[in-house]
């Protein structure tokens, strides 16, 4: 081993003095005192570049005076390790996240639904009115954060299509030249051609804006800010960049500055919410965990390296696809606000979410049947059937949930027209129906010009 070797030329004659000493205030007596013991010595070398060896002294025979030591570098199996822990930590955040996000989607749904009701009254005073704009602008503030947490917790529905990354980035690169300041440089480097991915370019924009507002809060005095496009292939059988990235064709993005860095100690954890070594007030440490679950959530890999005073790069990894998939969206043209007395269903589990919601619809002069959870919209559908215009359900219900709702729907009537509005992280087969693209539905909190707009597209549809 080369490595073993420069660090047997560099402890020399003076061994029981020299490099050991450094490296971990261990001599070569600590090391033969402690040759009994069944572990290794563990010592860093900081370098650069920083590297972990385990080192053992063994007896060569019993009763011999002679020893053997081993050195073995295990600096990759050491960032394997550090990544895998990594990786099970956020996903542990991530579930304790995505329950939090369920019930203040819930909280919000209803606060922001009632308050646009009362901003309706033409009665109502001035100051009144001020302060309802207000708590609306904060409902909003919170509802961004919760759609963060759920980007990371990776259970946020995606709106995939065939997505070319070149001009993509080139008009993210203009929009990002209008608002950096004049002292970064913005460059953007590339090979012509296609950059396929399927992706959500919402989710994706959000990914380089996150990025490129780190990079600039990291260069106070100005520097460059690179954007880097390349097509990378990963044969069977050869070294992967990162763990459990398979082989196959990739589109590699790597955003480098030349920014203050990040120290050591702080980059294993720049990826975990909350985690933020902004100010207060200047950060919710969201940002860069956000990024991580959208790029996971495309089935992509993400890493990162820093130099202190040098700057930082992250390396973005997206599966290529070959052919666009490019889908044509309508948009229907919208009928008046007036409910005419058509008849919703609303299946909703949560109390005040249901009140609000019917209180709504109500308002908009629509008649209101209502359920809590799948088996009792059944019973109202056998009920009342071909009168009920629309279905308006959550989707994560007790006793039968929205999608096994909407699968007894399809049995009884195809005709069945079916919003769903969510404020749970989804996964498996809710997540998979609401991403199919011909299943509409709506994330909490929403406005009620949002919900009511989508109420009476799908009803004059």
């Amino acid at each position: 081993n080369p490595l073993a070797k420069n660090i047997l030329t560099e402890l020399g004659a003076g061994i029981d003095a020299g490099y050991l000493s450094r490296l971990g205030e261990l001599s070569v007596d600590d090391l033969i005192y402690r040759h009994l013991e069944p572990l290794p010595v563990e010592v860093v070398r900081e370098g650069p570049p920083r590297k972990v060896f385990e080192i053992q002294v063994r007896a060569m025979g019993q009763g011999s005076s002679q020893r053997v030591m081993t050195l073995r570098d295990v600096t990759q199996e050491r960032e394997i390790q550090t990544r895998i822990q990594m990786q099970d930590r956020l996903a542990t955040v991530g579930q304790l996240a995505a329950g939090i996000a369920h019930d203040f989607n819930n909280i919000m749904a209803a606060i922001l639904v009632y308050t646009d009701l009362l901003l309706g009254d033409p009665n109502l005073p001035k100051a009144s009115r001020d302060r309802l704009v207000i708590i609306e602008q904060q409902v909003q503030r919170a509802a961004s954060l919760i759609r963060q947490i759920l980007d990371f917790s990776r259970r946020a529905v995606m709106e995939q299509s065939t997505l070319d990354l070149l001009p993509f980035i080139k008009e993210l690169e203009r929009m990002l030249g209008r608002v950096m300041p004049e002292t970064i440089r913005l460059e953007l480097t590339y090979t012509p051609g296609a950059y396929l991915v399927n992706a959500d370019p919402t989710r994706l924009q959000q990914v380089f804006i996150n990025l490129a507002v780190n990079s600039r809060d990291a260069m106070p005095e100005g520097g460059a800010l690179q954007f880097a496009l390349e097509r990378y292939t990963l044969q069977p059988g050869k070294k992967s960049p990162l763990p459990d990235m398979q082989p196959g064709e990739w589109i590699k993005i790597t955003v480098r500055d030349t920014g203050t860095g990040i120290p050591p100690d702080v980059l294993p954890h720049i990826f975990e919410p909350f985690f933020t070594t902004k100010p207060v007030g200047q950060g919710t440490g969201l940002g860069l965990a956000q990024v991580y679950g959208i790029i996971k959530q495309h089935d992509g890999h993400i890493d990162v390296s820093s130099v202190v005073g040098r700057g930082t790069e992250f390396h973005i990894y997206l599966p290529a696809v070959a052919e666009p998939n490019y889908e044509k969206k309508h948009t229907e043209p919208l009928a008046p606000l007036d409910g005419k007395g058509k008849v919703v269903l609303v299946v909703e589990d949560d109390q005040a979410t249901l009140a609000a919601l019917q209180a709504l619809l109500e308002a908009r002069n629509y008649d209101v049947i209502t359920a809590r959870n799948g088996y009792e919209a059944m019973q109202q559908y056998d009920r009342f059937g071909e009168e009920i215009a629309l279905v308006v359900s959550d989707v994560v219900m007790p006793q039968m949930d929205g999608v096994k709702l909407y699968n007894a729907l399809m049995d009884r009537s195809s005709n069945t027209k079916i919003l769903f509005v969510t404020g749970h992280p989804l996964q498996g087969e809710s997540q998979a129906l609401l991403e199919r693209g011909d299943v509409h539905w709506l994330q909490k909190p929403f406005s009620a010009r949002e919900f009511t707009r989508l109420v009476q597209g799908l009803l004059e549809a």
